[in-house]
């Protein structure tokens, strides 16, 4: 006779690879064949493709099935085997049972059944099955690894191919079948073979040299990028050029035919390239520039490059509230002029809308120190309006007001507490010896709330102390304001940045050479 499928349950799928084309046909075929079998029926599937079982924060329909199992839509969690709910470390995928767990929902396997942890031995069985699938992953990745490390020692580049270059796929015999380009999509079959030749887009193949030749010869990577870009040469994602996708070109060893891995230190779950020494596979491929050429090009980039200072704190007053009328945020910076014996501050767009908007004739700038004027005298006219004033006085009052009624809501609290702690203590001496574990973490719970209650008190009494001097700076505004310019700036940037929410500037050309600003 056969069960009754009343039972409403999820079924739940993950597969490591891209690879594994049948994994997620055979692992739903099996669930089902498991519902039918025990009498569930399955309301809701979730699946996680191409995702590794060792970091579950990063496979999003599981965290969604986490989540929905506390709303009581379900009773049972369906899968083909342990694994595929979880390859992490033990005591990680005892947080996923505990969570099921206290929500009622249970965990079934085709490979074992249901999970059973209200005794010794289904845990027990659970936390073996758990260790397998982990040492499982470990070793997987270091057959991966292993792979990597045979396929570039022959030669064979891992991912796509850079910019300028095609892959030309090789099958069993060695013949050339097809030619891939880098933005081109295609999983080539296990028994095949790859190669990295020069690209078909003779423009790409060009702007390497370009690149390559231009930096040898003194050019700084910004410069070869703004060049490019007014050439209209585009990135493989057909993007614009800046000065680090040239400078990851150029200091790239592929363009002389050498394929370089796990010299960089990179995190990795188990084990990198990098922790065995890396690997270096010289003359893998055709070269796209000379090593004569790239040696020069690696010589020139330290003379070149020139490392951004980092600002002065508070030097440009309006860091981050200042704005065009189209939205476009300005930052601070400095311009020569004079034959560079005249340094000013403007507040400007930053290169990165430069090498946005080429085309863009008008480069507005202003001046810093115009701006900076302008904004503390509006400052100074709103902060001595009577209005204000009053309005600032009021806030005090308001707020000293509310901390005093929070510091007796919460002294009765501790009151009522420190009682109950007196209580417990008392009976910690009479008590059975069998209940002393349960009431001293009672207690203990009891402690760690006063020791808040406490903080919380003393950050309560804190924000009334100050209203009396709060209420002698309002007192004294009127002389402050008058000495807002001798503040510390980095002081004064911090404090206009929590009052105002934006500054605006607009610039209207009045005549052949002048604009008009307004705020």
């Amino acid at each position: 006779m056969s069960k009754t499928t009343t039972k409403p349950a999820v079924g739940y799928i993950r597969m490591s690879s891209d690879q594994q084309q049948d994994s997620p046909v055979r692992q739903r075929k099996d669930v089902e064949a498991l519902a039918k079998r025990l009498g569930y029926r399955i309301v809701r599937w979730y699946e996680d493709h191409g995702l590794t079982g060792t970091e579950s924060s990063k496979r999003k329909d599981f965290q969604k099935l986490l989540a929905d199992a506390k709303n009581g839509s379900f009773c049972a969690v369906l899968l083909s085997e342990q694994s595929r709910m979880s390859r992490e470390d033990v005591f990680d995928a005892m947080v996923h049972w505990k969570l099921l767990r206290d929500a009622g929902v249970k965990i079934v396997t085709c490979q074992r059944g249901e999970l059973d942890f209200s005794n010794l031995g289904g845990v027990i069985t659970a936390i073996v099955d758990q260790y397998g699938a982990r040492e499982e992953a470990v070793r997987l990745a270091d057959r991966s690894l292993s792979g990597k490390r045979l396929a570039i020692s022959q030669g064979k580049k891992q991912g796509g191919p850079p910019y300028g270059y095609d892959r030309e796929i090789l099958d069993e015999t060695g013949r050339v079948v097809r030619r891939v380009g880098p933005t081109e999509k295609f999983r080539r079959p296990i028994q095949w073979a790859s190669r990295l030749v020069a690209s078909s887009d003779t423009q790409a193949v060009e702007a390497v040299r370009t690149m390559f030749e231009a930096v040898a010869g003194g050019a700084s990577c910004g410069a070869v990028a703004r060049q490019l870009n007014r050439a209209g040469v585009r990135t493989m994602f057909g993007k614009r050029f800046n000065a680090s996708s040239v400078r990851r070109t150029v200091t790239n060893p592929v363009y002389i035919g050498t394929i370089v891995a796990g010299k960089k230190q990179r995190r990795g779950k188990f084990r990198s390239l990098f922790d065995d020494g890396g690997i270096v596979c010289e003359e893998a491929h055709e070269p796209l520039v000379s090593r004569d050429l790239f040696d020069r090009t690696q010589r020139m980039l330290p003379r070149n490059h020139k490392p951004s200072k980092a600002p002065t704190p508070g030097r440009y007053l309006l860091t981050g509230v200042v704005y065009l009328s189209d939205g476009r945020r300005l930052q601070g910076g400095t311009m020569s002029h004079s034959d560079r014996k005249v340094v000013r501050r403007y507040y400007t767009l930053p290169p990165k809308e430069f090498e946005e908007h080429p085309d863009e004739h008008d480069r507005p700038g202003f001046r810093a120190d115009t701006i900076e004027q302008g904004v503390l005298a509006k400052l100074q006219s709103f902060m001595s309006d009577e209005r204000t004033k009053r309005a600032i006085r009021s806030e005090i009052t308001r707020r000293t007001k509310k901390a005093e009624a929070n510091v007796g809501r919460l002294e009765t609290q501790m009151e009522a507490l420190r009682a109950k702690i007196e209580r417990a203590t008392e009976n910690l001496a009479l008590a059975n010896p069998e209940d002393i574990p349960g009431i001293s973490k009672l207690l203990a719970g009891w402690r760690d709330q006063e020791a808040n209650i406490k903080d919380k008190l003393r950050q309560a009494r804190g924000e009334g102390a100050p209203s009396p001097e709060a209420l002698e700076v309002i007192g004294r505004l009127d002389e402050l304001l008058e000495r807002l310019s001798e503040a510390d700036h980095e002081k004064l940037s911090f404090a206009i940045r929590q009052t105002i929410k934006r500054v605006t500037l607009r610039r209207e050309r009045r005549h052949q050479n002048g604009y008009r600003v307004t705020m």
